[in-house]
């Protein structure tokens, strides 16, 4: 957010604040016991006792020690004891999803309490690149809050939104993860994200519109699904590819949210969500909206393991006259980020506030289950400032700070050329769960050139399979990364290390590979097709690879085409050699003019163009 709405109210007049950040509720019956101790004491006691005990019950509400007051230490600690087995039986408490039809189709709906939650499923646009560097990224492809903002009234029915993004920078995949880590560097390029819109209808509070429409528990699924489908085609029309999800996918996104740690394994302690392995606890802070300038791009940055960021935006109306028009109401805005993961070395930006005896009502929260009170569980830290827009002018440019890319930056595919400072990141493939979309990639390329753009996509999130007419050229890069579950080569003798022949079990895959092979018939999503340099295009192909020279390819994505000058990280080619001698086939000069970036190595040669 910019510092022109830091602690803004909803005119963008400043938000009035007591000393030292204390809490209007508190301090009010502070006051109440001060009066009622003062008159007691002024009868009983010397004038300087009742000051004394007036200045230290002054101190217990008011003067904060840390993110607290003593008052709120106390009462956090009694709340952190007393609801930590409550919690614990919310996290694993089984809600089921059912699908409701209504006319727009199928819109899977569970209930939590007195709230209704259906989610909607964010595709990315995978023609729009990312382009990287000097520590920020940019891409199109971005969450459009202000459309958000204005469609939490549904015909009179408030709803309240999440926008709910998960993910990492990079897969875990043997020692190439390392090594692709060095490439991107200190730079906010996310290799694997999902993103989905959590709509929350709260019935009790929706009871008189509901009514007019019959029953509330008969009215209040289909006015929820109906107002998933509005919203989701409200994207369409703007060309972000949204999708109301069923029941069984709602399920699995579900899970997709807590990736990497089982509800039923979590023990909640002051400070995190301790898990069965001592490296995979999860920790949760709150985002300080108004105090973050560079939109949330550096909450990917300081955390390495998997992150989930949820931004909240909860509607309330305004009581000035009361037409109850779009004017009159404004949209509250919080954020959460989750960590899963040893914290780093590093020291926390100032933006992220720790969220100590509030770490399972902070996990609830964020996931698509029950409704906006377990936001008020976990209050909110003493210096973060709250963040109101308006409906209207002010939210179009607040929102503007708040963007938040739908899909993955993708690979690194290089540095663009005549501006060695900027990287190009593309996905390769569609990362979504449900549906996703079949995709077409043709390569023409040399075989250590097509292998590090498969290497590239191993290592942001696909599951590959590859289908060569000269699988020993392929078999040094598959033993290497040494994954069968995200790298495999079909019909050879699998990774070394697999006992007695056998291969380990895999799942399906999401990207197929066809090396100098007609392409045949897959269950993966996208195909890779690599062929010869100079080859024809296939017309059918959604993009474009082509290799100009030894260390330079260009990218054709529709109306478009980029020159990209080759990097890699040191260490790369030890994964790109391994070329089958007998074949008489030579690797060619690897050497490659790098852009000065971390991690990479120095430029050292040209490809003359």
């Amino acid at each position: 957010m910019t510092v022109s709405f830091r602690g803004a109210g909803p005119s963008g007049t400043p938000a009035p604040r007591l000393p030292f950040g204390a809490e209007p509720g508190p301090v009010a019956g502070a006051v109440f016991i001060a009066v009622l101790m003062l008159v007691v004491l002024s009868r009983t006691h010397p004038w300087w006792v009742a000051a004394l005990v007036l200045a230290l019950w002054s101190a217990v509400v008011v003067v904060p020690v840390g993110q607290r007051t003593a008052y709120r230490w106390l009462r956090d600690w009694i709340g952190y004891r007393a609801g930590r087995s409550a919690r614990a039986r919310e996290l694993v408490r089984p809600e089921s999803v059912v699908d409701v039809r209504v006319a727009a189709g199928v819109c899977g709906i569970r209930r939590g309490g007195d709230t209704l939650i259906a989610m909607i499923q964010l595709a990315p646009n995978l023609d729009l690149p990312t382009i990287i560097g000097a520590g920020t990224t940019y891409t199109e492809d971005t969450v459009p809050v202000p459309v958000l903002a204005e469609m939490l009234d549904q015909y009179g029915i408030a709803i309240d939104i999440d926008i709910v993004t998960t993910g990492r920078r990079v897969r875990s995949v043997g020692s190439y993860g390392m090594l692709y880590d060095q490439l991107i560097g200190t730079d906010p390029a996310v290799g694997e994200r999902l993103t989905w819109l959590v709509l929350r209808l709260d019935v009790e509070r929706n009871l008189e519109p509901l009514a007019r429409r019959g029953s509330a528990a008969a009215a209040a699924p289909k006015a929820l699904a109906s107002a998933a489908h509005r919203i989701a085609a409200r994207l369409r029309e703007i060309d972000i590819a949204a999708h109301p999800l069923p029941a069984e996918a709602m399920q699995a996104a579900t899970r997709s949210l807590h990736t990497g740690f089982e509800l039923t394994d979590l023990r909640e302690s002051w400070r995190m969500l301790a898990g069965p392995v001592p490296t995979r606890h999860v920790t949760s802070y709150e985002i300080d909206l108004a105090r973050i300038d560079d939109a949330l791009d550096s909450c990917w940055t300081w955390h390495t393991g998997r992150t989930t960021l949820t931004v909240a935006l909860t509607s309330r109306g305004v009581q000035h006259g009361g037409t109850g028009a779009a004017e009159d109401r404004e949209v509250e805005v919080r954020a959460l980020a989750r960590y899963v993961g040893p914290g780093p070395q590093v020291g926390r930006p100032a933006y992220l506030h720790p969220l100590t005896g509030r770490q399972g009502a902070a996990l609830l929260a964020s996931l698509p289950v029950g409704g906006r009170e377990r936001w008020h569980r976990i209050g909110r830290p003493r210096r973060v400032d709250p963040v109101v827009w308006q409906v209207g002018e002010q939210l179009e440019v607040a929102a503007e700070q708040l963007r938040m890319a739908i899909g993955p930056s993708g690979q690194i595919l290089g540095a663009i050329r005549g501006r060695a400072e900027h990287n190009l990141a593309l996905p390769l493939y569609d990362p979504v769960r449900y549906n996703p979309r079949r995709r077409t990639v043709d390569v023409h390329a040399e075989l250590p050139i097509a292998q590090q753009i498969v290497l590239r996509t191993v290592a942001v999130g696909a599951d590959v399979e590859i289908h060569s007419s000269r699988p020993g050229q392929w078999q040094h890069l598959v033993d290497a990364v040494g994954d069968p579950r995200s790298l495999r080569l079909v019909g050879a003798h699998g990774p070394i290390g697999a006992r007695n022949g056998t291969e380990p079990e895999v799942g399906p895959a999401t990207v197929a590979v066809f090396d100098q092979l007609v392409p045949s018939t897959t269950a993966a999503p996208t195909t890779i097709v690599i062929s010869a340099p100079g080859g024809p295009r296939q017309r059918s192909a959604d993009l474009s690879i082509d290799q100009t020279g030894a260390a330079a390819i260009d990218v054709g994505i529709p109306m478009h085409t980029v020159r990209i000058d080759l990097i890699e990280p040191i260490g790369e080619d030890r994964f790109l050699t391994g070329i089958d001698e007998s074949a008489g086939i030579s690797s060619p000069d690897r050497q490659r003019p790098v852009p000065e970036l971390a991690g990479a190595r120095p430029a050292s040669g040209s490809d003359g163009k």
